[in-house]
């Protein structure tokens, strides 16, 4: 028997912050670049080893979202250095709207050509991201010490459904602590199912995300705070618009989370011998897009102007050139499994609730929160609609996928994909 002292843990942080003008991501009418930060923004990483020596890697990063290039590009790094295997690391954006723009993610997003110096600026932060995603990633491992794991869930209500007044909300809370042997907090992990999306201004911030990790640490000064996302894709915080809502919002997470903390949370134990310890998978598949707009339609949508118009110049300059638009999209579904305590789903993309509340009925996890859904992982493609929301249509079912660069809208095959992935890893 592993007794759980033997897990090994590391933590670490790093500023991510730009100290140049640079354009944010999010909103595609900020067309001007900033350098006024009102909050830093970071990277920070949480390493869990159980028996293998070689850990499991979470990296979380304030930026809107991080392309699949970059994601790739550390996991590569990190098995030539650390041998990390790819089911073993993960990359978690908070989505926020306040931080740097990416190169290769949201390729249409400002329905306009970048200026050549703009862009310079978003290649060379993008450089210095990756490096800095490797970096906090090597320093969390180098850094590992025994501890203990424990999870908890809770639940908080300023995500509202954007899309339906009273429409499905995810609200549940899961929240994994990583404790030092003397009973300090070396780490709080959680995920709330709400867009980031609180401020608009152009100016660097974490959002609600940020505040919530900001007062975290401040009571906990020993633990470094994480934050992700659930299915959030159709949900925003309500009230929304000042500094001061995002602030309220981060205070109402973080206070849950403290309330949690002293309402005994769960050991993880991953040392019986029915436990298969800790478990990581990834799979990708193929996300059928729908038939493609004909030559003389996209014409068409150049008489539209703006966004719309500006895509499909793109598409047309893409045939132009002899090269085929996307048929299907390569999507990665993650898990990890905390032995048969929890599991852990990490998805790409801006995925809509009805994944994340089918899949915990499905699974009979619906009860204590011991399936614990992520989106906003490894990738921004596009938004992940349900099939209820591409027959609605509007933004996250059908409009959204011209500031993504993507031909058309899915097939609705594509939920039941996603889902019967799940299904395969966590059987």
């Amino acid at each position: 028997m592993t007794p759980d002292y033997q897990l090994k843990i590391g933590t670490a942080r790093i500023d991510i912050t730009p100290d140049y003008p640079i354009r944010l991501s999010g909103y595609g009418a900020r067309k001007e670049e900033t350098s006024e930060v009102i909050q830093p923004i970071w990277a920070k990483c949480l390493t869990i080893s159980h028996q293998d020596p070689i850990p499991f890697v979470l990296v979380c990063v304030d930026n809107c979202g991080v392309p699949e290039h970059v994601t790739e590009t550390v996991a590569k790094r990190l098995r030539t250095k650390a041998g990390i295997p790819r089911e073993q690391f993960v990359l978690s954006v908070t989505h926020t709207h306040s931080a740097p723009f990416l190169s290769g993610a949201l390729e249409t997003l400002f329905g306009q050509p970048i200026p050549g110096d703009h862009q310079t600026r978003i290649n060379y932060y993008t450089r210095e991201l990756t490096d800095k995603l490797e970096q906090v990633a090597i320093s969390a491992i180098s850094h590992s010490e025994s501890g203990t794991l424990s999870w908890c869930c809770g639940s908080i209500d300023f995500a509202g459904n954007r899309r339906t007044e009273g429409g499905p909300v995810d609200h549940d809370l899961p929240v994994l602590l990583a404790h030092h042997l003397n009973g300090e907090l070396m780490a709080i992990w959680c995920s709330y199912a709400c867009h980031t999306t609180t401020l608009s201004f152009n100016t660097i911030n974490g959002d609600w995300a940020g505040y919530a990790m900001e007062k975290l640490e401040e009571t906990y000064p020993t633990a470094v705070a994480m934050v992700s996302l659930g299915c959030a894709a159709d949900a925003n915080p309500y009230p929304r618009g000042e500094y001061a809502h995002a602030q309220q919002h981060g205070e109402v997470l973080a206070d849950e989370v403290s309330r949690l903390i002293l309402a005994d949370p769960r050991p993880i134990h991953l040392d019986s011998q029915n436990e298969k310890g800790l478990v990581g998978q990834i799979k990708w598949i193929q996300l059928p897009f729908d038939t493609h707009p004909t030559r003389t339609e996209w014409e068409e949508r150049l008489e539209k102007g703006g966004a719309i118009a500006y895509h499909a110049r793109v598409q047309l300059d893409r045939l132009n050139r002899r090269q085929a638009l996307q048929t299907t999209l390569s999507y990665a579904v993650q898990t990890w499994q905390f032995g048969s305590n929890l599991s852990v789903v990490f998805l790409a993309g801006e995925v809509v609730v009805d994944f994340a509340l089918r899949l915990k009925r499905e699974l009979n996890m619906d009860k204590n929160c011991r399936l614990w859904i992520n989106a906003y992982c490894n990738d921004l493609p596009c938004y992940i609609p349900s099939v209820r929301i591409l027959n609605e249509g509007g933004y996250e079912g059908k409009d959204a996928m011209i500031y993504f660069n993507r031909p058309t809208h899915f097939k609705p095959e594509i939920e039941e994909l996603v889902i019967e992935a799940v299904h395969d890893l966590l059987p």
